[in-house]
Formats: C-alpha cells, sequence, structure tokens
C-alpha cells in the first residue's frame, strides 16, 4: 500500500484493518476525548509490528512558557478555567504512568518514553496574537470587556518579559518523544 495521510476521528473512522506499519501523532493525540479507544482503533489499523510514534507535551511545569498568560491573568479573570492534566487538553499526556496505562490498555506494546526538549522561538511582534487567541486566556477574552481585555493584556506581556531577547520570543519545548509496537 502507497504511503497514505488519513484525517478522521481516530475514536471512530473506520480504517483498513492491518493497513498501516507507522502511525506518527505530533501533538493530536492529547485532545481525544476517549484516548484508550482511539489508540485500540488505531491498533486495530496497525499491522502486526506497526510501529507508532508521538510527540505530546510534558506537564506545565515543565513548559513555563505555555502557561505564563494563566498565571498572570488568573487575578484579573477569577473565572479562568484550570488546566486539566487527565485530557483531554494540552498537557493530558503529561503523565508517563497514566498515558502508558492508556497505551497498554489499548493494545499497544514496548512502550518508550523519551522526553524531547526542543529551542523554541517566534517573533517578538506576534506574542500579542499568540497570548491573546489561544489557551485558557484566550478564550477568556473574547467574552471579556475592553478595559479588562486591555488590563489582561498589560498583565500578560509582562509576565512573558523573562523570554525576550531582543525581536524574538525564545523557549524551551518539553515534550515526551513515546513509542509504542503492536506486537
Amino acid at each position: 500500500m502507497p504511503a497514505a495521510f488519513v484525517c478522521a476521528d481516530a475514536q471512530i473512522h473506520e480504517f483498513e484493518p492491518a493497513a498501516f506499519d507507522l502511525i506518527v501523532s505530533r501533538f493530536g493525540v492529547m485532545f481525544f476525548e476517549d484516548s484508550v479507544r482511539a489508540f485500540a482503533n488505531l491498533r486495530r489499523a496497525a499491522r502486526r509490528n506497526a510501529e507508532i510514534e508521538l510527540i505530546v507535551w510534558r506537564g506545565p511545569a515543565e513548559n513555563p512558557f505555555m502557561t505564563a498568560a494563566e498565571r498572570a491573568a488568573a487575578p484579573l479573570l477569577p473565572d479562568l478555567p484550570p488546566r486539566r492534566t487527565d485530557g483531554p487538553g494540552q498537557f493530558a499526556f503529561a503523565d508517563e504512568r497514566r498515558v502508558r496505562g492508556v497505551l497498554e490498555r489499548s493494545g499497544w506494546a514496548e512502550i518508550d518514553f523519551r522526553p524531547l526538549d526542543v529551542p523554541c522561538s517566534f517573533a517578538r511582534a506576534d506574542l500579542i496574537d499568540y497570548m491573546t487567541r489561544i489557551g485558557p486566556v484566550g478564550r477568556a477574552l473574547r467574552a471579556a470587556d475592553g478595559p479588562t481585555r486591555a488590563r489582561v493584556t498589560e498583565a500578560v506581556l509582562r509576565a512573558f518579559d523573562p523570554y525576550l531577547d531582543g525581536a524574538e520570543a525564545r523557549f524551551v519545548a518539553a515534550c515526551w518523544l513515546i513509542g509504542a509496537r503492536f506486537a
């Protein structure tokens, strides 16, 4: 079978059985509503000895850049929802023990976790868009009035000062590289 790209809900898509020898996800699997169901479905689509390779975020404590906006905004946005680490969400695959259990229950074996720390940067000019459009702060600001939005934006911008280097925002992305095999 030639290489294929499939865009579908991994929990319910009727993949061809035993069709794939490699399954790859970069920052997507953390958002499954039912991780065991999704990975079991992917395993059914995998050939014997197929591999799955995942890149996911490690925890919020190891990714302070990712949570700087909400820490700074929390006093100004009292209804800001806390990040969940039990899924679905950005840090749902941070806990190695939990994820190992998900993969084992869905039929994957030879599970391997390796830390992956990636230096990242983006233009300082893009920081306001980053902090006000995505994540919990971005969602909260959509409903905020103008004065609240201005106060939050100012507070959050200050929270990113430690990451600024000239015209760039620099940080390290603390990730897991997870591998497993359908044995």
